[in-house]
């Protein structure tokens, strides 16, 4: 349900490092959402998912922008 005009499309790209160092870029759209809400979907997605290889000790890093339309 809709109250604000602040619902839209978001890219979202999240980085992190995973326990041999390595820097990972993982990125998705989030269709309909507010930023907030695209930004904490792509925390849980990443920590859910990548949970066996993240690496806790440094901070998981995530950027949501307006998607591009064409």
């Amino acid at each position: 349900m809709l109250f604000f005009g602040n619902h839209g499309d978001y890219e979202v790209t999240c980085k992190f490092l995973d326990k041999t160092g390595q820097r990972i870029a993982k990125k998705r759209i989030c269709h309909n959402v507010s930023k907030k809400e695209a930004s904490d979907s792509m925390r849980d997605y990443v920590t859910n998912r990548f949970s066996d290889i993240i690496d806790v000790a440094h901070p998981i890093k995530v950027v949501a922008k307006p998607a591009m339309t064409k």
